[in-house]
Order: C-alpha cells, then sequence, then structure tokens
C-alpha cells in the first residue's frame, strides 16, 4: 500500500483501515494480498516499514504466539544484535527483573525502552524490569536500532524498543493454562478480555499470575588459600575446577533454588470522539516476590561425614577458608519488586492537516531486598534492607503535518522526571525484613528533563526521502545522601543543569520495487543516573561514592544498509554501522589512605571513550505455502579506547557485548498445526573489563552457546488450542553466569471464547 499525495502522511492510518477491508474482501475469494506494514517509533508517527529511517524489526502477536513466552525478553529471540541474559527471560533462574542486555554492542542503560512510549527504566540504575510488560496484552514490538536521541532524548544511543500493546479494535477473550516441567516447573495462568462497542467505548482487562518452582543455577566455588592461623578439617566431595579467570578451586556447594511469584494485571478504557480522535486512560500493575530454598555443601567431615559449611579445611591437601558469608553473600533475598502505571492520552486530529498526540504518564515502582552481614549465618543474624522506591513522570504533546508539497513535519515538546528515595536499614534478623532497628545510610535524588523536538520528512523524488531532525534536551539534577555508619557524613547537592543537542540526518532511496538503500548520521546521549551522581555504598570495606558533577554520556552513529526482494517471498537485509562513545561512566579506585582504619575508596567518573561497529545480516522467505523461514546474523566489533579508571581495558572488548550472534527460525502452519523451531548462538561474553575471563563452562562464566527450542501446537477447535513446548532441546548446559536451564517442557492449554 502506497499513500503519494502531500497529505499522505495524514491520511495513513485512515488509508491502512481501507487496505484491511481490502483484505478482507480478498481473503474471501482467496486473493494473497500482501501490505507495506506501518511502524510508529522510528518516525514517532505512522510510516510504511519501507519508508522507516532505520532497520526496524517488527514483532508481531502472531509470532509472539508461537512462541513459550513467559517475559518479554522470551519473543525476541530473533532480534538482530539483540542480546540478552538473566532476568529477560521467562525460563531462566528466578533472579530479580534486571538483566543484561545489549543491542548492537550497546548496553541496557544505553537502549531506551519503552511501554506504549512512555520509558520503563528504572530511576535509580536506569535498568528495566522485564517482567513489566503483560505478554497477553502485547500487541507488537517495535525494535529501531541505531542513534535516536533526536527524537526521544536519553538513553537511546544503542537505540529503541518500543513495546506497544493492544487496542479494544475486536472482541477478545481468552483463557490460557501452562504447566512447566524440569527446569520450567511451575504453572502460569491468564484470562484476558478487550472489546469495541458499537458506541464508541472500549475495553481492556487481563490478569495474569506466574508460579516458578526455580532449579539450581549459582554455585560456590572458592579459591586455594587460608590466612594463619589455620587448623583445616580434612574435608571430602569438592570437586576441583577453575574460577572464569582460571585460576585453579573448587566448587564446594551451591545456594539452593530461588522460587518466585509474579502478577500482572492491566485495565484500560478507550473512547472514540469520532472516526479519527479518541481518548484513553489506564493502569497497570506488576508485582514478583521471590524467596530462597536453602543452600546446599556438598563438603563432608572425612572422619565423621558430618555437613561442612564454614571453617578452614583441606581439600586433596589444598587449604581452603569458608565462611558463612560464603553461602549468604549473593542471597538477595526475599525480594519485592513491583510496578505501578497509569496513563491518559488523547490521539486525533486539529482542523484538517494538523495530527495531535498528547500523553501523560506516571510509574510508581518498589524495589526491596535483604543482605546478609558477614557474621550472618543462613538462619538468622544481622543485615541490611535495600528499600528504593523511585517513579517517573512522562509527558509528550506531538503535532504533526504537512508543509507544502513535499515536506512532512512532525514537532513536540516533552517532560520527563525522575525520583528515587533509597534508605538502607539495619536488621536484626537479615531474613525477616521486618525487623528494621535504624536507618544505615541512604540517599535522595530528582531529575528533571525537558525537551523540544522536530523533524522533517523531505519528499525529495518518489524514490528518496530525507528526513532531517534535533532535539533539544535542558536536564536538570538535585540531590543528597547520609550515612551514621562509617564513614559518617551526610551531603546536600545544588541544583545544576546540562543541555544536549541530537541531530540526525536519514536518506531512504528506492532505486527500484525490489531494492531500499539507507543511510543516516546521528548524535546521542545518556544522562547520569541519580545512583550515578548521589548514592554513596559500602560493600566488603569498599566504599563507592557517585559524583553529582557527572556529565552525560555521548554517542555518534553513522550506519548504511538496505534490503533487497530477490523474489515476491525472499526478502534479504545488510546494515553496516559504527558507533564512537565518550564521557563513558565508570568506576575509578582511589587508593586508600595509609592511616588504619581507612576504608577503600572508589568513585565514578567520566573515564571512557569506546568505538562499537559491525553487520548485521538478514533473510526471510518461504520455502513452501505452509513454511517460512527467518534467519539472521551479527558481527560485533567493540573496543575500549580510553578508559582512565582501568588503563589495563584498553584494546579490550566491552563487557556485556557478544561478538557473534547468529539465529534461524522454522514457523510451518498445516491446517490445525502449528510448529515453531529456533536456534539461537551467542559467542562468548566478557563480564571484566580486562577481559580476563576467558574460561567456559565454570560457574560465574559467561559461555558461547547455542539453544534450540521448539513448540509444537494443534487446534481442536475455533475455541481450544493446545501446544506443547521443549526449551534447550538438545539439552546443552551452558553458564551466564548462571547455570543457564537445561532441557524443560511446557504444556499449554488456550481457550478463546
Amino acid at each position: 500500500m502506497k499513500i503519494q499525495s502531500n497529505n499522505g502522511r495524514l491520511l495513513l492510518a485512515l488509508g491502512c483501515i481501507c487496505s484491511l477491508v481490502n483484505v478482507a474482501g480478498a481473503a474471501e475469494i482467496g486473493e494473497i494480498v500482501e501490505l507495506d506494514e506501518v511502524v510508529v517509533t522510528a518516525t514517532r508517527t505512522s510510516a510504511t516499514l519501507s519508508d522507516a529511517p532505520a532497520a526496524v524489526t517488527v514483532v508481531r502477536a502472531e509470532s509472539i504466539e508461537t512462541k513459550n513466552a513467559s517475559r518479554l525478553g522470551d519473543v525476541l529471540d530473533q532480534v538482530p544484535s539483540l542480546y540478552l541474559r538473566g532476568g529477560a527471560l521467562g525460563q531462566s533462574q528466578g533472579t530479580i527483573g534486571t538483566s543484561g542486555m545489549s543491542l548492537r554492542g550497546i548496553d541496557q542503560t544505553r537502549t531506551l525502552i519503552l511501554l506504549d512510549g512512555q520509558p520503563i527504566q528504572d530511576a535509580s540504575s536506569g535498568k528495566v524490569n522485564w517482567r513489566i510488560p503483560f505478554v497477553e496484552d502485547i500487541a507488537r514490538i517495535e525494535v529501531v536500532p541505531g542513534a535516536f536521541s533526536s527524537l526521544y532524548g536519553s538513553n537511546a544511543i544503542g537505540g529503541v524498543v518500543n513495546i506497544i500493546t493492544k487496542q479494544p479494535d475486536q472482541r477478545e477473550f481468552t483463557v490460557k493454562i501452562k504447566k512447566g516441567w524440569s527446569d520450567a516447573s511451575g504453572e502460569d495462568a491468564s484470562i484476558y478480555f478487550r472489546d469495541k462497542m458499537d458506541n464508541g467505548l472500549g475495553l481492556v482487562a487481563g490478569l495474569g499470575h506466574q508460579n516458578r518452582d526455580s532449579y539450581v543455577n549459582d554455585f560456590v566455588v572458592k579459591t586455594i588459600g587460608c590466612a594463619a592461623p589455620c587448623v583445616p578439617v580434612s574435608v571430602t566431595g569438592a570437586q576441583a575446577i577453575t574460577t572464569r579467570e582460571g585460576v585453579p578451586a573448587y566448587l564446594v556447594g551451591d545456594l539452593g533454588a530461588t522460587p518466585w511469584k509474579s502478577t500482572n494485571a492491566t485495565a484500560k478504557l478507550f473512547y472514540d470522539l469520532n472516526a479519527r480522535d479518541k481518548i484513553y486512560a489506564g493502569v497497570n500493575h506488576q508485582e514478583t516476590r521471590q524467596n530462597y530454598t536453602q543452600f546446599n555443601t556438598y563438603l563432608r567431615n572425612a572422619v565423621t561425614g558430618a555437613p561442612v559449611s564454614s571453617g578452614a579445611t583441606s581439600i586433596n591437601g589444598d587449604l581452603v577458608k569458608l565462611s558463612n558469608y560464603d553461602f549468604t553473600l549473593f542471597s538477595f533475598l526475599p525480594l519485592h519488586e513491583a510496578t505501578i502505571r497509569y496513563f491518559v492520552g488523547y490521539d486525533g486530529t486539529v482542523g484538517n492537516d494538523y495530527l495531535l498526540k498528547a500523553d501523560l504518564g506516571k510509574i510508581e515502582r518498589k524495589y526491596n531486598f535483604t543482605l546478609a552481614s558477614p557474621t550472618a549465618n543462613w538462619n538468622s543474624g544481622a543485615g541490611t534492607l535495600s528499600d528504593t522506591p523511585n517513579d517517573g513522570l512522562d509527558g509528550t504533546v506531538q503535532l504533526s503535518f504537512p508543509a507544502g508539497a513535499n515536506h512532512f513535519l512532525v514537532t513536540g515538546l516533552a517532560l520527563h522526571k525522575d525520583s528515587v528515595n533509597q534508605q538502607i536499614y539495619a536488621l536484626s534478623n537479615w531474613r525477616d525484613p521486618g525487623s528494621k532497628t535504624k536507618v544505615n545510610s541512604g540517599y535522595h535524588g530528582n531529575s528533571t528533563t525537558t525537551s523540544i523536538f522536530a523533524q522533517d520528512e523531505y519528499s525529495a523524488t518518489d524514490a528518496l526521502k530525507v528526513y532531517l531532525g534535533g532535539r533539544w534536551d535542558d536536564w536538570e539534577t538535585s540531590g543528597d545522601n547520609f550515612s551514621v555508619v562509617a564513614p559518617v557524613g551526610s551531603t546536600l547537592y545544588s541544583t545544576r543543569s546540562v543541555s544536549a543537542f541530537s541531530p540526525k540526518l536519514s536518506v531512504v532511496y528506492k532505486p527500484t520495487e525490489a531494492a531500499i538503500l539507507r543511510a543516516s548520521f546521528g548524535k546521542s546521549f545518556r544522562a547520569p543516573t541519580n545512583q550515578d551522581l548521589y548514592t554513596s555504598s559500602t560493600s566488603r570495606g569498599r566504599t563507592t561514592t557517585g559524583d553529582p558533577n557527572l556529565q552525560p554520556e555521548r554517542g555518534t552513529t553513522w550506519e548504511v544498509g538496505g534490503e533487497f526482494r530477490f523474489t515476491e517471498n525472499t526478502k534479504v537485509t545488510a546494515t553496516y554501522y559504527d558507533t564512537r562513545l565518550s564521557n563513558l561512566i565508570y568506576i575509578k579506585q582511589i587508593l586508600p589512605d595509609p592511616v588504619p582504619p581507612a576504608l577503600k575508596q572508589s568513585v565514578r567518573i567520566n573515564a571512557g571513550k569506546a568505538k562499537v561497529r559491525g553487520i548485521e545480516l538478514g533473510i526471510t522467505t518461504k520455502l513452501a505455502k505452509w513454511l517460512e523461514l527467518d534467519a539472521n546474523y551479527a558481527y560485533n566489533d567493540s573496543i575500549m579506547l580510553e578508559n582512565a579508571t582501568d588503563p589495563l581495558s584498553v584494546g579490550r572488548r566491552l563487557t556485556d557485548s557478544p561478538r557473534n550472534i547468529a539465529g534461524i527460525g522454522l514457523t510451518a502452519q498445516q491446517g490445525a498445526w502449528s510448529g515453531t523451531l529456533n536456534a539461537r548462538y551467542v559467542s562468548h561474553i566478557f563480564w571484566t573489563a580486562q577481559n580476563t575471563d576467558t574460561i567456559n563452562g565454570v560457574p560465574g562464566s559467561y559461555d558461547a552457546h547455542t539453544m534450540v527450542n521448539t513448540k509444537l501446537g494443534y487446534e481442536f477447535s475455533k475455541m481450544v488450542k493446545g501446544a506443547l513446548a521443549i526449551n534447550n532441546l538438545l539439552d546443552k548446559k551452558a553458564y551466564s553466569y548462571f547455570l543457564l536451564p537445561g532441557r524443560n517442557a511446557t504444556a499449554e492449554l488456550d481457550f478463546s471464547f
């Protein structure tokens, strides 16, 4: 579908509706009709996918249905250059909802994640809770790589991931039940309803619950050594291994399982004022509670056979010192994480030639967990409760309109506010969050960004479009921190502000109907988080402080690529990209004062420069009427150019940045049967800036691995569907710090009314 009139962008939504009507009619007579898909994220307004000034990947609701999806990351497994681990994946270990991520080698805090256009990054650290989106309510996900601060401001250095939820355009009532076994042991259930009434009122409501038993995935590894005085007990049961850096060590136990429960709920109202204009409002809620099972020590006293979990030991003649802290140090449990999001908006027209969007959203987050003190044991003892409530407020007013015969303008104003209020409480019993005795430390942070943006889409010819735009962001911040334990003190920081201008130029050229060429150049930035600026925390004798004078991180990106249709059913895409990063924020160790009992000191500073360049390749084709193939490959070359905090990291790869990512997927539909078979390869990644963690296959390592998943579905009737999914079909053992799930199965029943 193409609309070539001067007001084509203004009429695109109406044209899409007409095309859908034509498709419905064509379907009745068996005619195959292919539409040029409409996307919104790359231009902030409706544009055909072929006109988008970026290599956009769209994950549709139909594709989500084919996945064994419990969490957002589960449906993004075939997105080129996107790497996910940990809490993004529903079948992974039961850790917190945040995770490691990179898009084109740019990590999660430098990639903007949106839910219906609203940022969902945590106001304290900039991390994302991947459990927030309710999978049943996702209509589509648009992944737009590249520099997009010109339209979206802070964090959009690596790109933008926009989760777009369903609107009430039809009646839908579904009930889904899942049962998992092995490392996916647990149950899922959801109920979802949406409807559009004749009077223009629309309703969406949904509720989902997930319960996981978890599995053992985190292990205790001890290196050889025992400070005097050391009177060891001879033990058995240890396994000789190395650390991820290759240092000889012993596997002596594990931290047990981390069962968790998660609930999602959504309620939305829409009202059509007329055929084009509508207002809407809603609320989303997500909550996770995570618990623990007792640790397991593999060591036994060689004489008595009793379990050993602390004290000096002799393992095969090597002296190894254990403490209770080894089995509680990384148990961030019990843990509670909750988010509630309110939103209201208007999407319509002003006069005959203007499109107006106005929205306002607020996110309130709760996040708390407990930590044991070095003197605590598994069941009791002192500890701390970290409680970090934070919230975000976002508002946007956007006006889009044609200007003359060949220009289409998108302009707008935006407001983003972050606020965090962290308290670290002393606990008399680290297993009981209610045993608070006093406040040890804390910090407050407030950041406000006001913005103005504009983009001109210039149709130079029928075959050539030029996008020129930019955004001015004025970022203002203030905060304070305090501590009543060593080092004692409090500091109030005055308000300061920094401005950033992010321009971007893009060109889309269509030399033939079968080819699209794209090129772009843009600048982007990431404002420091409140945690970067104001926190002061002490752990194991080291105090790390923020720097209230940190400057925003900066990025400059250019890319060139295109897509080519060799046949009606075969499309090939290729993109080369190059990003230069500066002002990167890292932690610098400060040499301690030689006078005891001084603590080691570290501080966050703007210290780094890096470059990331690579290539993405993809192909989609129909192998038969009932079988589709989707394959992609990404090569990512990331390197640290400068790092004042760690000179030995210069010339090394960036962390959380795999060199190679490849995916291949087959999707089949034949009669009542459907099925998918997907494989995803990720090369080794580095956790340490100096790239010293070169060993694979040991706890804490980040292994190169290939995961194969499959799902087979059958439609018993129009109202009942069933499916069986198997993750890690080949039962590969691999670590992504945590041990990844082994082969596991999930059965699903879907009822539609």
